[in-house]
């Protein structure tokens, strides 16, 4: 596989994934090459925190706007570390650019940008993120955990959609209950 092949990608979990910390999730691939692999899960809300409660236990004061917005379970990796997946119309030095698609930040900043109403345009809050090392995801890829999908902006950054795990399948014009527990290989 090529260096970065899956960076900007989505991977869509099977519905047999098998990790309770995984089932009926989409993850964005933000870094993969032959080393290691990191993304976050776009589709999964903390359930009991929102952009106001993170605001005061960051102490960076009450958010002037945008204070409802639910923070996400990013992964299970590093999970008090907070990451911003964006739009790229508002970068800060640390921001990241994934592939030409969005951007992640992994600063105190940018969430202060956001409460003040001064962030980018469409964003994630995330608290950790998902991680493989060398060789892992194609593994699971291979053993038919993952499915792959090229980006789609608005499944990524979707308000509207409450299942975006089902949308993707729909976009890939795969039926969920039809597939089968044991997909095998050619």
């Amino acid at each position: 596989m090529m260096k970065h092949a899956l960076t900007g990608q989505l991977l869509i979990a099977s519905p047999q994934m098998d990790d309770p910390r995984f089932a009926n999730s989409v993850i964005l691939i933000c870094e993969h090459d032959a080393d290691s692999a990191m993304g976050l899960i776009i589709n999964q809300k903390t359930d009991d925190l929102d952009l106001d409660e993170l605001a005061t236990q960051l102490d960076i004061g009450t958010p002037k706007c945008n204070g409802d917005v639910p923070i996400h379970y990013g992964g299970p990796v590093e999970k008090s570390r907070g990451i911003v997946l964006h739009s790229t119309d508002h970068m800060i030095p640390e921001s990241i650019t994934i592939g030409h698609v969005a951007a992640m930040t992994a600063n105190i900043r940018i969430i202060s940008e956001i409460a003040g109403g001064q962030g980018p345009s469409e964003f994630i809050i995330a608290l950790g993120h998902a991680g493989w090392s060398a060789g892992q995801l194609e593994r699971e890829i291979k053993d038919n955990c993952w499915i792959t999908m090229p980006y789609a902006h608005d499944l990524v950054f979707s308000c509207l959609s409450r299942n975006q795990w089902q949308d993707c399948y729909s976009r890939l014009g795969i039926a969920t209950e039809h597939m089968s527990a044991s997909i095998g290989h050619a």
